[in-house]
């Protein structure tokens, strides 16, 4: 069934930070009335995510379900996307570091400015000095790259219209699916705007972002860099 908006949560062993999340999240998107969905994509989790999901998607009707067994937060994400209905598609991290209320303004601006893309950019980081400094380098270099004028690449929630991702044929299965998004909006010549947010410390579940993270990024940046 056709709905204005569908939110995607991709989802690795974050059964704590759902049981959070999915309540404030539904509390948000109740602005819309019944048109929106979330989509909870459980990824390998080896956790009790599972049962957390069975318990939530009961109790929120507007909320589902979906597993994705091979790990990795693009094919995960991408799962998600191709299930959603909504005339506005995007996605939100598991991890609480973002007040889902964030969406709703992220979804109001890209509606009322008729913008294809809409994203966050993170005033703050809550993830550590190593991380800020990577991620300044990151961006820095990316802005260079693909002559690109956002100072988040990464940041999230990311919504776009549903037209924009059929389009886009978004194809990354690991974390490069954030900046791949940024990548084809440019080089579609899409509408892209943005907004800031504040961000908060995690206090449940472990980052999967890892040392090797990064040169899975120099690499996918270098790939684009020559299409």
């Amino acid at each position: 069934m056709k709905c204005s908006l569908s939110v995607v949560i991709p989802s690795h062993n974050e059964s704590d930070n759902l049981k959070r999340l999915i309540p404030e999240l539904t509390k948000a998107l109740s602005v819309l009335g019944d048109e929106y969905e979330v989509i909870v994509v459980d990824n390998a989790s080896t956790d009790d995510t599972k049962s957390t999901l069975e318990a939530l998607t009961k109790q929120f009707p507007r909320v589902k379900s979906v597993y994705e067994p091979e790990k990795g937060f693009g094919r995960a994400l991408l799962r998600g996307l191709r299930e959603g209905n909504g005339e506005v598609l995007g996605y939100i991290h598991a991890d609480n570091q973002m007040s889902p209320t964030e969406i709703i303004r992220i979804y109001q601006k890209l509606v009322s400015d008729n913008l294809d893309v809409c994203k966050a950019t993170r005033e703050n980081r809550s993830d550590g000095v190593t991380r800020f400094i990577i991620s300044k380098v990151y961006n820095a270099l990316f802005r260079i790259m693909f002559r690109v004028t956002m100072k988040d690449i990464n940041g999230s929630p990311k919504l776009f219209t549903k037209k924009f991702f059929d389009t886009a044929r978004i194809e990354s299965l690991d974390w490069f699916i954030d900046p791949e998004i940024i990548i084809k909006a440019k080089r579609m010549d899409a509408k892209l705007g943005e907004l800031p947010i504040v961000t908060f410390p995690r206090k449940a579940g472990v980052s999967q972002v890892r040392v090797a993270t990064v040169f899975e990024f120099i690499r996918n940046m270098l790939y684009h860099w020559k299409r």
